[in-house]
C-alpha cells in the first residue's frame, strides 16, 4: 500500500508523466472495446443474414425478399425499445461528445454499453450506418469514466476525453494518425503538446491492440495511380467544389428527415422502426445502400459500376443513411460520408476520364480522393480526412490531389453553409463550436441559469417619484421595470432617466412612473436565450440591465427576472476558470 502511495505521489508531482501513463489505460480501453463492439456487430450479422463479413453485399443479394425489407425495420425497432429506457442509445454520438467537451460534463460509462449494444444491431441489421461514430462515443465515455475514477476536472477531463475518441476511431480505422488528428482538430481544437502527446499514444496503443487481434491490413485497396500532367489539378479542383454541393445538401436532408420524424405523431420507439422499413423498401432495388458498404466502396475504386448507378447511389446513399440515424437509429456517419464520396468521385472521374482519357487517372482515383474531400465537406475537419484516406489505403501517389481536392472541399463547404454534420445539432441549441472559447462559453449559458429572480425593485406606473427615489435606494441594480397590476412589464427606468430631476424638490410631488419611464422600443430577452444574445443585445444600447420576459396573450410580457451586465460577466469568469482547471 506505501508504494502505491509513493507511486501515486510522484505521477500527481510529474503531471504530464501521468497523463501519458493515464492515456496509455485509454489506449487499452479503446482498444478491446473497439474489438466488442466489432464482435457484437458481427454476432447480429451472422445471426440474422448468416455471415459475419462487414463486406457482406454478395450476402445481401441471396437474401429473400421478406428478410431484406423487415431485418432493418426489427432492428430499429429493438433500438428504439432500447432508447425508450437509454436516450444515449440512439444518433450517431459525435455531438454529444462534442457537447460534453464544450460544456465541460463528463460522458457516463455506461454510454459505452448501451451505444455498444444499440449500434451493433443497427449496422448488424443492416441499417445505412458505420461503426466510427458509436466508437468515437463509446471510446469518450471509457476516458471520461477513467477521468471520473481519477477525480479530473476541466481541461484533464477533457484531455482523456479525447484520447478514448481518438482511441476508438484509430482502432477501427487501423489509423492512429487520422484518430489522433480527429481528436485534436475536432474534438478539443487543441494541438499544444501537453494535450496532443496523451491523445497520440492512446492512438497508438489501440491501434497495436486491433492490428494484434484483427492484423495490420488496408481497409481499401487504393487502385493504380500516376499523376500525368499539372493540368489534372484543374479537374480535382473543380471536383472539390461538386463534392461541398454534395456534402451539403447530404448535412441538410439528414436533418429534415429528423425533423421530420421528430414531428411525427407515432411512438418514439416505433420511428427508427418505420425509418428501417423504408429503407428495406428501397434496399429491394439495390441491396447495396444497407449496412457499412465497405464492398460497394471497393467495387466503385475498382471502376466496376457504371456511370448512372453512381449517380443513383449518391442519392439512394444519402436517403439511406438519414433514414436508418435520423429515424432514431445508431451508428457513425464516417462510412456512409466515405460511400458517398466515392459514388461522388466514381461519377465525376467517369466524365472526366471519357472526356480526357489520355490525360486523366481512372475514375476510381477520383472516387478515392473524393472520398476525402466528402469527409471535408460533412466534418469540416480536411486535415483528419487527408490524413485517415492516406492510412486506411496507404497510397502516397494520390496525396497531391488528395490535398488540393479537400482543402477546396472544406473552404468552399465553410462558404456555402456554415455548420458541419456534427455542429449543426449543437447550434440548434445555441451552442456553437466554432467561434472563439469566449463565445462558446456565452452560448453555452443560458439566460435563466443567471438573471436575477428575487429582491428586484419594480414600480407601477402610478408610482410617485419621490417613492421612486426611496425605493432605488435599496436596489442592487440601477434598472428598474414598470409593471401593471399583474406584473407585465409596461415600460423600464434607470438611473440615468432620473438622476437630473431626482434633485428637484419642485416636481418630486407632481411626476409619477409613468411621466418619466422608456415604454417604446424596450430591449427584453427570454429566459431560453443564451448569455451571447443577451450580451449582443445589451451591447447595441449600452444597456447594464434588461428585464426577462415571458410573452402571453395580447402581446402582452411577464416579468419573470432581471439579468445584469455584471451577471453576465461573473458567470463568464467562472466558466472560464473550470475550463482551465
Amino acid at each position: 500500500m506505501k508504494i502505491f502511495n509513493h507511486i501515486t505521489k510522484f505521477l500527481y508531482k510529474h503531471d504530464e508523466l501521468f497523463m501519458l501513463f493515464i492515456s496509455i489505460i485509454i489506449g487499452v480501453l479503446a482498444g478491446y472495446g473497439n474489438l466488442i463492439f466489432r464482435f457484437l456487430i458481427e454476432l447480429f450479422q451472422k445471426v440474422i443474414f448468416g455471415s459475419s463479413n462487414e463486406a457482406m453485399l454478395y450476402i445481401l443479394e441471396t437474401q429473400p425478399f421478406y428478410k431484406i425489407l423487415l431485418a432493418p425495420a426489427v432492428g430499429g425497432l429493438l433500438v428504439g425499445l432500447l432508447g425508450l429506457l437509454f436516450k444515449s442509445a440512439k444518433g450517431h454520438g459525435v455531438p454529444d461528445v462534442l457537447k460534453a467537451v464544450i460544456l465541460g460534463k463528463k460522458v457516463p460509462p455506461f454510454v459505452a454499453i448501451i451505444k455498444t449494444i444499440s449500434s451493433s444491431i443497427t449496422i448488424g441489421s443492416g441499417g445505412s450506418a458505420g461503426r466510427e461514430g458509436p466508437i468515437i462515443q463509446i471510446g469518450a465515455a471509457l476516458g471520461s469514466g477513467v477521468g471520473q475514477l481519477l477525480k479530473f476536472t476541466g481541461n484533464k477531463l477533457r484531455t482523456v476525453l479525447a484520447c478514448g475518441a481518438s482511441g476508438g476511431l484509430a482502432a477501427t480505422f487501423n489509423a492512429p494518425m487520422g484518430g489522433a488528428m480527429f481528436a485534436s482538430e475536432i474534438i478539443v481544437g487543441d494541438f499544444s503538446l501537453k494535450t496532443f502527446s496523451p491523445i497520440i499514444v492512446t492512438s497508438v496503443i489501440a491501434t497495436v491492440i486491433s492490428r494484434h487481434y484483427l492484423g495490420d491490413n488496408i481497409t481499401f485497396s487504393a487502385p493504380p495511380y500516376q499523376f500525368k500532367e499539372p493540368i489534372e489539378l484543374i479537374f480535382y479542383a473543380l471536383m472539390g467544389i461538386f463534392c461541398a454541393f454534395i456534402g451539403i445538401l447530404f448535412i441538410k436532408v439528414f436533418y429534415k428527415t429528423e425533423d421530420y420524424f421528430d414531428k411525427l405523431s407515432i411512438p418514439t420507439y416505433l420511428k427508427p422502426a418505420l425509418g428501417g422499413f423504408i429503407l428495406g423498401l428501397i434496399a429491394l432495388f439495390s441491396r447495396r445502400i444497407m449496412g457499412v458498404g465497405y464492398a460497394t466502396i471497393m467495387d466503385i475504386l475498382n471502376g466496376n459500376l457504371l456511370l448512372p448507378i453512381l449517380l443513383i447511389l449518391i442519392f439512394l446513399k444519402i436517403i439511406a443513411t438519414s433514414l436508418t440515424l435520423s429515424s432514431g437509429g445508431a451508428g457513425g456517419l464516417f462510412v456512409p460520408s466515405l460511400f458517398i464520396g466515392a459514388a461522388s468521385g466514381g461519377f465525376f472521374g467517369s466524365i472526366v476520364h471519357s472526356l480526357y482519357p489520355l490525360h486523366t487517372a481512372s475514375p476510381g482515383a477520383y472516387a478515392l480522393v473524393a472520398m476525402s474531400a466528402m469527409l471535408a465537406s460533412t466534418m469540416r475537419a480536411p486535415i483528419t480526412a487527408i490524413l485517415i484516406i492516406f492510412e486506411i489505403t496507404h497510397s502516397y501517389q494520390i496525396i497531391l490531389p488528395l490535398m488540393i481536392c479537400t482543402i477546396i472541399s472544406n473552404v468552399m463547404s465553410n462558404f456555402l453553409y456554415n455548420e458541419s454534420i456534427f455542429t449543426y445539432p449543437l447550434t440548434k441549441e445555441g451552442i456553437r463550436i466554432r467561434k472563439s472559447i469566449e463565445e462558446s462559453i456565452l452560448n453555452a449559458i443560458k439566460v435563466k441559469d443567471v438573471m436575477i429572480k428575487d429582491n428586484i425593485i419594480t414600480f407601477k406606473k402610478s408610482t410617485p417619484l419621490y417613492e421612486i427615489i426611496n425605493g432605488i435606494q435599496k436596489a442592487n441594480h440601477l434598472n428598474f421595470p414598470i409593471v401593471d397590476d399583474d406584473n407585465n412589464l409596461i415600460g423600464m427606468l434607470s438611473l440615468e432617466d432620473i438622476k437630473s430631476i431626482m434633485f428637484d424638490e419642485s416636481v418630486k410631488p407632481l411626476l409619477v412612473a409613468d411621466d418619466i419611464c422608456r415604454k417604446k422600443d424596450i430591449t427584453y430577452i427570454y429566459p431560453e436565450n443564451t448569455l451571447a444574445e443577451a450580451m449582443a443585445k445589451m451591447g447595441l444600447r449600452d444597456l447594464g440591465a434588461m428585464p426577462v420576459v415571458e410573452k402571453i396573450s395580447n402581446n402582452k410580457l411577464k416579468l419573470l427576472g432581471l439579468l445584469r451586465r455584471g451577471d453576465i460577466i461573473m458567470a463568464y469568469n467562472k466558466s472560464f476558470m473550470a475550463k482551465l482547471k
